[in-house]
């Protein structure tokens, strides 16, 4: 579950690694941080594009379907939504199709327990001028089952990514 650091080597910027090995350094004896683990003071500078997102399973015991909701967005969210998201669900927000790819993203890394990371286009009206080089990574009460995940987006203007990195829709999580 938390061996190695092959996906600390794929992350592509700084802040991403970062507040990896912040997230790595709280996993104590192969268990998973609580949310209570997470210090915002040792995370300060990325407060503005921090969330935590819970995992909330529904009533739909025929699929065993969840939500996911954000119980916490930084105000930086604010820029990319044009409003307070803390409090809504993944599919209320406005990304049209990207709810989809949001749910496949955050049931693996509940599912699976383990972080996940990549860049895609935030789907938002207003953004599509900007990549969003991501991180999920989870957080259990009990160190095993995962119950909510800290997020962490970083926006980058296409024009400012470098020759190789011109179409971030093609990397996937």
């Amino acid at each position: 579950m938390l061996a190695g650091t092959a996906l600390r080597h794929q992350m592509i910027l700084p802040e991403q690694q970062f507040l990896y090995d912040y997230w790595r350094s709280k996993c104590r004896n192969g268990q998973l941080p609580s949310r209570a683990d997470i210090d915002p003071s040792a995370i300060y500078q990325h407060l503005p594009m921090i969330s935590i997102i819970e995992a909330c399973p529904e009533d739909y015991p025929e699929t065993n379907a969840r939500r996911f909701k954000y119980r916490l967005a930084g105000t930086g969210f604010w820029d990319l939504y044009e409003a307070e998201i803390t409090g809504q669900y993944i599919d209320e927000l406005p990304i049209g199709c990207r709810c989809a790819y949001w749910q496949r993203v955050l049931g693996r890394v509940v599912d699976m327990g383990r972080p996940s990371a990549g860049v895609t286009k935030p789907g938002t009206p207003l953004r599509a001028h900007l990549a969003q080089f991501w991180i999920r990574l989870p957080l259990a009460e009990d160190g095993i089952n995962v119950t909510s995940i800290l997020g962490f987006d970083h926006l980058v203007k296409y024009s400012e990514l470098p020759q190789h990195m011109a179409e971030p829709q093609k990397i996937s999580a």
